[in-house]
């Protein structure tokens, strides 16, 4: 049996393990409801399903998931076939924390990470912020103001949270470039119920352009085979109330929201890419490895 190793990765809260959790069940119980590129074998199964079953079922519950906690994770894999095809391959996908992505812009990344740069066959990048910030050179200076700060310049510690969304995804992106020999990427921005509500036809690649222009050239330039696509794995954005109970008060996703979402996830219809009519969250996987 083939095997595909798919390095998932992101910065933290970019949907990487809701991705996951969703196609999980996605392509093991939607395939009577919706046309799906990729189906879970019906007769083989990974040797162990555990971490898959828990996100999946977190995702199907309407449930926050739990963010992934270890540097170094277990591989996730998946037994999937083509609709059109009979042959089966092994897909494998690591669960890494955004955190540790993270890292590659300290070069303190765990050397697993490195290892599946190295082993990938394809990549899926997710982005779930592409600002490019605002900066204090973007404003102007009073004279008095540049004297100041001549005389007072301190080169503050490198901190990568506090770089701008868009300098920290280019610089991951850059190292992976530069430690994988994968000509195909897919560039996934996430959360895409959000952009999808003020803007119902966006195309993902010209809302990147528009949005973040310096991100999407240097992606462009970078990579020779890349693709756009927007997602929304969780289907529309939880809503919460807070509420009082033996440990003081806590927030919890609104009734109301999780009755929606659960009603559309009965129905295959709550995952979706690009627009809400389209619920094969297996497209960008099974374009990168066609």
């Amino acid at each position: 049996m083939e095997a595909q190793n798919c390095l998932i990765a992101g910065l933290p809260f970019s949907g990487k393990s809701t991705y996951i959790g969703a196609l999980w069940h996605v392509v093991k119980h939607d395939t009577d409801k919706i046309d799906l590129s990729l189906v879970a074998s019906d007769e083989n199964l990974p040797e162990n399903t555990d971490q898959l079953n828990t996100l999946s079922k977190h995702w199907r519950n309407v449930e926050d998931m739990d963010r992934t906690s270890k540097d170094v994770p277990n591989s996730i894999s998946m037994i999937l076939k083509s609709k059109d095809e009979d042959t089966e391959f092994t897909l494998n996908v690591p669960d890494f924390k955004g955190e540790s992505i993270r890292q590659i812009i300290t070069k303190n990344q765990p050397t697993e990470l490195d290892n599946w740069c190295k082993k990938a066959n394809c990549i899926m990048y997710m982005i779930s912020n592409i600002s490019p910030g605002i900066f204090a050179d973007d404003f102007p200076k009073e004279e008095e103001e540049e004297q100041i700060e001549e005389t007072s310049k301190v080169v503050p510690p490198l901190k990568p949270e506090k770089m701008t969304p868009a300098t920290q995804n280019m610089l991951i992106l850059r190292y992976i470039r530069e430690h994988t020999s994968c000509k195909k990427i897919a560039i996934c921005i996430t959360a895409w119920d959000k952009i999808t509500r003020l803007s119902p036809n966006k195309d993902p690649e010209e809302y990147l352009k528009d949005e973040s222009p310096a991100l999407y050239n240097f992606i462009k330039f970078h990579f020779p085979e890349v693709l756009f696509f927007g997602i929304s794995a969780q289907g529309a954005e939880y809503e919460y109330e807070e509420k009082t109970g033996n440990e003081g008060k806590v927030k919890v996703i609104k009734e109301e929201s999780r009755k929606k979402l659960l009603e559309k996830t009965r129905e295959g219809k709550r995952a979706f890419i690009n627009n809400e009519s389209v619920h094969d969250i297996t497209v960008p996987l099974a374009a990168l490895l066609r």
